[in-house]
């Protein structure tokens, strides 16, 4: 890592490893996810080069990459001209030449930086909501860096320590972190520090006292007089951040850029940009005391045992991300609601893959197969959530080495021009290597009279062959869809061997899932709802048709039963905290109410059946509990929802 983020051999500023890291929304980075060997070959390239390949992967849109390149271009020329200009500065205000240069640097490369995301960052990321309000934490992830900056500065030069280069180093980063222009940090840091001036600036190492009276005063004379007095009030604002201690300022970066999702090499940047300064700071009078080393030694091991959390491992990936066990994936499978014989058909594949590998070990030829699968259901059935535990699973048998899902679509595979679909399509399945390829509605690349989806195919179907070992493709869709997309073409036919059909949720299994989402988020339902609920999940799967939406249908009803409740609350005044958590039967607008009423009218009653039996139970929405043991076969079953009596 350290490498990695110092390496600027390239970029003068700031590695492209970091910039391709940040680039893109949540889910292209999900996608397209880097390991060592990819982030430094984009070291190797330019800015523009970067942007183009993350517009090509339609990870980037054009107004972010003309805006990324546009302010990369002003940062690196700004530092170009502050480069030119420093060997004078150096000379006048007698500060180590390269250590000055060393900081613009590191300070510019942070501005660089904040950029960056300031531009890639989705907006929904960058608030959270806090007891002072809301706060933007860009600005706060910015502002923690300065108040290392800042802290480090007043360590190094003291007060009672006063002196020209405490005052130009002091100009030095305040000019780069709170000028809002380029030309403002150009004027800022280079300020009066001319050739010309030089024997005059030298009287603030000699004692300089204030002129009091009557005389000439020009620009220089102003400086003289007021330069004391503003580093005494820059240590004043930066006290506070030393006293609690530079490394926590460090560990809320880490907070921030956790809260942000952003990638972990952010943080090693930020660990080496905090070494550079220090290490600026330390030798601009050209010697480092033992004191300044034992500062440096203190505050670089602190930060270090907060990154420790973050150095990757031998697999590459982050210490903080424990290698799993097959029984762990597999039990948060079982915890899914419904899918009973997709459970099964995952066991299945998953002792067979064990199986396996336990041949390999003993020195055996495993059996030919393939993992490729084809999922086909309704949408919300699970098919995204399952395809992620499975990565998991091939991952902890030793069959993946990431085990990470790649979920895309035509859209994500197809070009808009000639020659534009085999690189994206490429680029894709590069990022899914050593995983899982998720293709969502994969019929929608055969259409009649149009070559660029069987092109996408010719691509995907030698890209499996080559990588047969570092790729595992699972397509999903809609089931008459799918069948027709896999017998349109003998390649695919050979290669998607394993078949899972998702069937739509039950009534009660989507009542449950419901259930479920509203426990997440400490909400609870009255009787009253529980029994409204049942009886909305029933008329809607009565009523499905092909594309019936399952657990999203689930999903749109909880959004619409929260605002529902939002209004009531807002209407009566009530925000107790019983009154915040509880969900009603009025929350929920339902199309089912005029036969719910008369169910209600008819007492029928509900039951509810043990499935490994068939022992059947009455049940009422008073019932406080989800499981029950059945008195026939002594078998744990969920009690949570009945059903209507026919």
């Amino acid at each position: 890592m350290p490498s990695l983020v110092s390496d600027s051999s390239t970029h003068p500023l700031v590695p492209g490893c970091l910039l391709a890291s940040v680039s893109g929304d949540l889910q292209s980075r999900a996608r397209h996810q880097l390991d060592q060997a990819a982030l430094l070959s984009f070291n190797k390239l330019s800015t523009v080069d970067i942007v183009r390949h993350f517009q090509n992967l339609g990870a980037m849109a054009n107004d972010q990459a003309s805006e990324i390149i546009a302010a990369d271009q002003q940062y690196v020329a700004t530092f170009q001209d502050l480069c030119r200009r420093i060997p004078e500065v150096a000379q006048v205000t007698g500060c180590d030449r390269e250590s000055v240069q060393r900081l613009a640097r590191s300070l510019l490369g942070a501005r660089l930086m904040a950029e960056y995301l300031e531009i890639l960052t989705p907006p929904q990321l960058s608030y959270e909501k806090t007891a002072r309000g809301t706060v933007d934490l860009l600005e706060s992830l910015f502002d923690a860096f300065r108040q290392i900056v800042g802290g480090a500065w007043s360590v190094f030069f003291p007060r009672s320590e006063f002196s020209l280069i405490t005052d130009a180093s002091a100009q030095f980063w305040m000019a780069c972190l709170y000028s809002s222009r380029a030309d403002e940090i150009i004027n800022g840091f280079v300020g009066l520090f001319l050739s010309p001036h030089r024997e005059r600036l030298q009287a603030l190492n000699r004692g300089y006292v204030r002129q009091s009276g009557l005389h000439l005063r020009d620009a220089i004379t102003e400086y003289l007089d007021n330069s004391k007095e503003k580093v005494i009030k820059l240590h004043e604002a930066v006290a506070e951040s030393v006293k609690e201690g530079l490394d926590q300022s460090f560990a809320e970066m880490v907070r921030v850029i956790n809260k942000l999702e952003l990638p972990p090499l952010l943080i090693f940047y930020y660990q080496f940009l905090t070494q550079e300064v220090c290490q600026a700071f330390a030798n601009m009078d050209g010697d480092m005391s033992s004191k300044e080393n034992r500062f440096i030694q203190y505050l670089l091991r602190q930060i270090s045992v907060i990154c420790e959390d973050y150095e990757p491992t031998t697999s590459g990936h982050p210490r903080a991300v424990a290698e799993e066990k097959l029984e762990q994936v597999l039990q948060e499978l079982d915890e899914l609601v419904g899918i009973a014989t997709v459970k099964e058909k995952v066991k299945e594949t998953a002792n067979f893959a064990r199986v396996q590998q336990l041949r390999v070990a003993q020195g055996l030829k495993p059996i030919p197969t393939s993992y490729h699968s084809v999922y086909t259901g309704n949408p919300g059935t699970g098919k995204t959530t399952v395809a992620r535990l499975m990565g998991r699973i091939y991952k902890s048998l030793g069959v993946l080495k990431k085990g990470h899902l790649v979920e895309c679509d035509r859209a994500a595979l197809v070009g808009e021009y000639v020659g534009q679909t085999g690189p994206r399509t490429n680029a894709v399945i590069d990022s899914a290597l050593d995983g899982i390829l998720f293709i969502d509605e994969a019929y929608s690349l055969v259409k009649e009279h149009e070559d660029y989806g069987q092109e996408v195919l010719e691509t995907l179907l030698k890209r499996m062959e080559d990588e047969r070992d570092r790729l595992i493709v699972i397509v999903a869709g809609y089931p008459e869809e799918m069948n027709r997309f896999i017998h349109s073409n003998p390649g695919l036919q050979s290669r998607f061997t394993r078949f899972i059909e998702y069937p739509d949720y039950a009534p009660q299994e989507l009542c449950r899932i419901f259930a479920l989402i509203c426990r997440k988020n400490a909400l609870l339902l009255t009787p009253e709802l529980k029994e409204k609920v049942l009886h909305h999940f029933t008329f809607l799967h009565q009523e499905r048709r092909e594309n019936f939406g399952n657990a999203r249908l689930v999903r749109n009803c909880f959004e619409s039963v929260i605002n529902a409740q939002a209004s009531r609350l807002a209407a009566s005044g009530a925000f107790d905290a019983r009154a915040l958590t509880a969900l009603e039967a009025r929350d929920l607008n339902t199309p089912a109410q005029p036969s719910f009423e008369e169910y209600q009218r008819s007492k029928q009653g509900y039951v509810v059946k043990c499935p490994a039996c068939a022992q059947v139970y009455s049940w009422s929405p008073d019932l406080r509990i989800v499981d029950a043991i059945c008195t026939k076969c002594g078998k744990t079953y969920n009690c949570e929802f009945g059903e209507l009596l026919p």
